[in-house]
């Protein structure tokens, strides 16, 4: 109970309500990764989930974080900057896992300019901000309504049965990236290659009906897009190594000017032990003298 009053409190909403919505966007990222995205890197559908089911759990975490923000955030900007920021360090953390752990790399930002190691980029970082910030504050308003209208037991219901689905395939999906069972990692691969092969045709087979004006001016948009990015990722890596030499520059001078501190420190150092031993000798001296002094003037 503790748990479910927790989550309630972090969201503003119970916590089947906040399972379904997250399977909801996981799903429509999925969607978005099958269909557009897909299309835009490879000229048709591809399957580009990770699990075994149509979802993606990074794009579903992402609008949960960002409905946690909008519940203890009011200002847009500042929520914008918050869920980006937090989606950005999941998706950094996920595709580390997945390639030191699993050793797969189901994305990769390295010909995207401002990236880091290919697993995050910012142009992400706006995505996930812009996207994160309109799901909570305009699309999950409409979604809770949407779930107010069902009955409360199947809301219940249906959300313990896609937690257990989930559990089910990550363990799964976990065990085949992992190779620690042979049959259900060739089971894994057949399955998605299954899928795109699906995906290929139908994708095919629906490009075959658009006007061939429309597949040329597409074709053409999609290459001046692609030499921007290339020319700006180019420009971008300029920079970099501009200013890892401007970095290397500033080093070497500070080492520099650390030498010559330490040796003008030594050097100091050094005059000031002789003032001191010449001060102490001449303390010394008027101690000599004024200890004389003392001894005729007690004589007389």
């Amino acid at each position: 109970m503790k748990i479910l009053a927790f989550f309630e409190f972090a969201s503003g909403m119970p916590l089947d309500y906040l399972f379904l919505s997250f399977m909801l966007y996981s799903f429509g990222g999925w969607l978005l990764e099958t269909t557009i995205i897909s299309l835009w890197e490879s000229g048709h559908f591809l399957n580009r989930g990770s699990l075994l089911g149509p979802y993606c759990p990074v794009y579903g975490g992402g609008a949960v974080l960002g409905i946690v923000m909008a519940h203890h955030i009011p200002h847009p900007a500042v929520q914008f900057l918050a869920s980006a920021c937090l989606c950005i360090v999941c998706e950094y953390i996920c595709a580390t896992i997945l390639e030191d752990g699993f050793g797969v790399k189901l994305w990769d930002y390295s010909g995207m300019p401002f990236n880091y190691k290919g697993r995050i980029c910012l142009l992400g970082f706006m995505f996930f901000g812009i996207a994160t910030t309109v799901i909570s504050r305009f699309v999950e308003p409409l979604v809770v309504s949407l779930f107010n209208k069902v009955n409360g037991q199947i809301i219940t219901v249906t959300a313990i049965m896609l937690a257990l689905v989930l559990a089910a395939d990550t363990i799964l999906s976990g065990v085949a990236f992992s190779r620690k069972s042979r049959k259900l990692y060739r089971f894994y691969i057949r399955y998605h290659a299954m899928l795109n092969r699906e995906f290929r045709s139908i994708s095919h087979a629906i490009q075959r009906r658009v006007p061939k004006p429309i597949m040329a001016r597409l074709k053409q948009t999609q290459a001046m897009i692609l030499r921007k990015n290339h020319s700006l990722n180019e420009r971008h890596l300029e920079h970099k190594e501009q200013l890892s030499e401007y970095r290397d520059q500033v080093t070497e001078k500070v080492g520099e000017y650390r030498i010559q501190v330490t040796e003008k420190v030594g050097e100091y150092r050094e005059k000031v032990g002789e003032y001191r031993e010449q001060v102490g000798e001449k303390v010394g001296e008027y101690k000599e003298q004024i200890g004389e002094k003392i001894d005729r003037f007690r004589k007389h």
